[in-house]
């Protein structure tokens, strides 16, 4: 877990909205209060084998964690 964060700090650009990203984590926290968990997802993945992106607010989704774990570190595009 140490060096998740660790890459996400890496990751992370001074120009990053720090208010936004935060916005992410706590619908995340809300919309899990269902019974239904929900993660914070990197649409490109921070650490991705065919693209890597960085931690901002607009490469952020909240989604079921189901779909968060199926996805793992891969980018999947929309067609």
């Amino acid at each position: 877990e140490a060096k998740r964060r660790a890459d996400k700090l890496q990751r992370t650009p001074s120009w990053s909205d720090f208010e936004e990203i935060t916005m992410f984590y706590e619908v995340a926290e809300v919309l899990s209060r269902s019974g239904l968990e929900f993660h914070v997802d990197h649409v490109l993945p921070l650490k991705g084998t065919a693209v890597s992106g960085f931690h901002v607010q607009n490469n952020l989704q909240v989604i079921p964690w189901v779909d968060n774990v199926r996805k793992a570190n891969k980018f999947e595009a929309v067609t």
